[in-house]
């Protein structure tokens, strides 16, 4: 309100001045008569008045002057000393006028005549000035005004402000008409108008003289009319600007404006044009009534404001250095709009009563209450009930504000402050408070953090400009939290803390059944983050959420322990050496790097599973052995980099993963000890080098793999070959193998190739179905020219072994047939379908069995 009355303060000055300058009789004898008496007013300080020329004869005068602030003066005539009479031509003219050490260019030119005695005399005049015309007459009778009539037709007002010595607020274009019969002191009389047009600001100067940014078009114009009753000046009329109007409903002050009362009505359209002004986001109207009583020497004596724009009644009572403020029903949700903050509050009235019985003490008593209904749509939770209710009531002393107990009640919250104080002299607060939120998620949308679940606390809080001191303790996540903050300096610790319930308050899936957090944070400054910390936790993980959300299946039970000693914060970037033991191994991090303001995280670490068979409900296989590796790991928003290196299985594992796509090399490879860490029977010796390429998202890639020095094992399948094909598979040595194929989703297609110098294997296109662990392969043998064929079809861990008629099977079975059991030649059609039908009586009985359960 205050920067409000600065934008309407120009407007008062120009209807004063205008007034004091033409129809008052204080105006009269300030400026209107030292302008035709400079001679003769000693007291006139400024402008300073020399004259430059004087010329006394008898019964004439001539005389020529200037003033200091640039107007010049001429006047001559007759004169008659003894009478004490004169009839004088006179003249002023000037081109600038200086203000403030600038010229204002008045272009004045003005001449009259005054005729009379020293007590009694009349004047007239008539000119340009201000760059308007103008003309006034006045008499004077026993050295006093009696009568005085002036009209002025579009004065520049920036002119008259330096003709005034008044800095130039404002131009625009004053006219003005004075009629006043009489300026007797004991019964004056007559009438005054004044009207501005196209008023304009002085931007500039107002911005510099009070630090106040007015709108480029804000433009203003006045209507006033004031006429003489009595002792009184009584004015009524408005004052229009492109932000506010003010209707002067009436104005009376004495003659001398030592005093004025008046009423008015004060109309914003669009608050949002005094945004810049007050420093704040404003919205709406405002329309606001009152009355006051001004005292020039002493100041504002009683005001008072009502308004109804926020819904209900605000008024505001100033009386000799005491100030009432009532708020009955005021609209919280009009209030919220007006100062464009989101509506929180879809319902609800404000009621307030403050008294300050003494402003230069500031001591009194205040007393407020709010209730009402929360908006749905901002919360965002569904709740039993949306009603709120605030309350708090207390003292001023000495301009300290103290509440002895405050609150805020809700259906998912209760906040009580007690033992408040707040100083309006040195802004410093301090209170204790309890906070007993039964649903953090009901604030989410208020603190922009996505917390759920109930939260008690206690604590202090101590503030004064930018010095805050916050302390704060709870029990809400089972252990206890200590917290406390101090203008930049925060210090946590963390005992027994339940970490079940702190990933249910962080709005995280429930990934533990059991879990407990000790831990200590000391930040020396949080803008940027600088300090030390220490967390240690241990518990189990719940596997069977990971199963449902994320498909990982980790068993029945799955433990972890967390450990983080001695981590640093040094602006922003978190370094720490965590580790972390569960059930299926270990993960030491040599060095962690993570980077706050980028999300960014490196990190080297070391991997170790002491017993593979663990992880047989992850990867749904029982595995033997143990397995070690290290790497790095790079991670940013949107870009995921791991790599990594085993020294196991005989050789060296290297892979990489980048985001979906993964690139695993292996070489050196003994296959004997890939087959028992899958626990496969052992079948094959070989040295293998292998290249291995998928996409995770897609679950589609390839592979590849070459066997060198590849020998077969004792197996079912080398007694079967040796029985039925007659020669040794053990001991024949494979010098190159090639495997390869693709894969999509669970379902691997692959291709073997692979000779020595009497054997060569060949398989082309394989199935395995790993989802049902089933394989489905026709695996051709050719040895010393002759072929064998058989199909490997069931179980991936006990597949049957079938012999496929054909090849060197079919000569020989047509041969025993044609031999043994037809004796004699036969068609050969005949033949081959008759050895189909007989084949299981000609295999001998043990062969048989080998075909059908091959390789074990």
């Amino acid at each position: 309100m205050k920067k409000l009355l600065y934008i309407l303060l120009p407007l008062v000055v120009i209807v004063v001045a205008i007034f004091a300058i033409v129809f008052t009789p204080f105006g009269s004898n300030k400026i209107l008569k030292p302008i035709v008496n400079s001679i003769i007013d000693k007291k006139l300080k400024e402008p300073k008045v020399t004259i430059t020329k004087l010329d006394s004869k008898y019964g004439y005068i001539e005389l020529e002057g200037n003033a200091s602030n640039g107007i010049k003066f001429r006047a001559k005539g007759d004169v008659d000393y003894f009478k004490k009479s004169f009839d004088l031509n006179y003249n002023l003219n000037a081109k600038s006028v200086k203000v403030e050490n600038k010229d204002i260019f008045v272009k004045m030119d003005i001449g009259g005549q005054a005729v009379g005695t020293i007590k009694n005399f009349g004047v007239n005049g008539e000119g340009r000035a201000f760059d308007s015309p103008l003309d006034y007459k006045f008499i004077i009778k026993d050295k006093k005004p009696q009568e005085i009539n002036a009209n002025v037709n579009g004065a520049k007002l920036y002119k008259v402000f330096a003709l005034a010595n008044i800095p130039p607020y404002a131009d625009g274009y004053a006219f003005v008409n004075v009629n006043m019969p009489s300026l007797d002191i004991k019964n004056p009389s007559g009438k005054g108008h004044l009207e501005i047009r196209e008023g304009r600001f002085n931007r500039a100067l107002i911005k510099k003289k009070f630090n106040i940014a007015l709108k480029k078009d804000e433009k203003f114009s006045a209507n006033i009319d004031s006429i003489v009753a009595k002792k009184f000046i009584i004015s009524k009329g408005t004052i229009d600007t492109t932000t506010a109007k003010l209707n002067i409903k009436k104005v009376t002050s004495t003659l001398d404006f030592l005093v004025s009362k008046g009423y008015f009505d004060l109309n914003i359209n669009k608050l949002s044009r005094l945004n810049s002004i007050v420093k704040q986001n404003l919205k709406g109207k405002l329309n606001l009534d009152g009355a006051f009583y001004v005292n020039a020497k002493k100041g504002i004596k009683q005001a008072n404001i009502r308004t109804k724009s926020f819904g209900g009644l605000t008024k505001v009572f100033y009386s000799n250095n005491s100030i009432k403020a009532t708020l009955k029903s005021v609209s919280i949700p009009k209030v919220l709009y007006t100062i464009s903050q989101p509506r929180y509050v879809k319902s609800g009235l404000l009621n307030a009563n403050i008294a300050v019985p003494n402003l230069q003490k500031l001591n009194g008593s205040f007393k407020i209450k709010s209730s009402g209904v929360l908006n749905p749509k901002m919360l965002k939770i569904k709740l039993p009930s949306y009603k709120y209710s605030i309350s708090s009531k207390g003292s001023l002393k000495n301009g300290t504000i103290y509440a002895k107990q405050s609150s805020l009640i809700t259906n998912f919250a209760k906040v009580y402050l007690s033992n408040t104080k707040y100083s309006l002299l040195t802004k410093a607060l301090s209170s204790n408070y309890s906070a007993n939120i039964k649903e953090l998620a009901a604030l989410n949308k208020i603190t922009g953090a996505k917390l759920r679940g109930a939260l008690k606390a206690t604590g202090k809080i101590k503030q004064q400009g930018a010095n805050v001191d916050l302390s704060a303790f709870s029990k809400s996540l089972g252990g206890s939290v200590k917290l406390h903050y101090q203008n930049g300096r925060l210090n946590v610790k963390l005992n027994k803390v339940l970490a079940p319930k702190l990933l249910y308050m962080a709005y995280q899936p429930h990934l533990l059944n059991s879990g407990i957090v000790n831990g200590v944070v000391k930040l020396n400054s949080t803008k940027p983050l600088n300090g030390l910390f220490s967390i240690v936790s241990k518990g189990s993980l719940d596997t069977k959420t990971l199963q449902k959300l994320y498909k990982i299946n980790l068993g029945k039970k799955f433990a972890y322990a967390l450990n983080v000693k001695d981590g640093v914060i040094k602006k922003g970037v978190v370094i720490a050496k965590p580790t972390i033991n569960t059930t299926i191994g270990s993960v030491k991090f040599s060095k962690l790097v993570y980077n706050t303001k980028n999300s960014s995280l490196k990190a080297k670490y070391i991997a170790n599973i002491d017993d593979l068979a663990k992880l047989e409900p992850l990867v749904k296989q029982k595995l033997n052995g143990k397995f070690d590796l290290s790497g790095d790991i790079k991670y940013s928003p949107n870009n995921l980099l791991v790599t990594g290196i085993a020294n196991e299985l005989g050789g060296t594992i290297n892979f990489i993963l980048h985001n979906n796509k993964l690139l695993l090399d292996g070489a050196g490879l003994s296959v004997i000890k890939v087959t028992n860490m899958l626990n496969y029977p052992k079948f094959l010796d070989a040295v293998a080098k292998v290249h291995f390429d998928y996409n995770t998202k897609s679950k589609k890639g390839k592979f590849s793999a070459n066997l060198n020095d590849a020998r077969f094992l004792n197996s079912q399948l080398v007694v079967l070959l040796k029985q039925y094909a007659h020669f040794d598979l053990s001991k024949e040595l494979f010098s190159n193998a090639k495997i390869d194929g693709v894969i999509d989703n669970s379902l691997i297609i692959f291709n073997l190739k692979t000779d020595s110098q009497r054997t060569k294997i060949t398989v082309k296109n394989g199935k395995i179905d790993t989802k049902n662990q089933r394989i489905d392969a026709k695996v051709s043998f050719v040895y010393n020219g002759n072929d064998y064929q058989f199909r490997v079809v069931g179980d991936i861990k006990n597949p049957k072994i079938k012999p496929v008629f054909g090849g060197y099977l079919k000569r020989k079975v047509i041969e025993k047939v044609e031999e043994k059991v037809l004796g004699k030649k036969v068609d050969k059609e005949k033949l081959e379908q008759k050895a189909k039908e007989k084949i299981k009586k000609v295999i001998p009985k043990e062969v048989k069995g080998l075909l059908q359960n091959l390789i074990h």
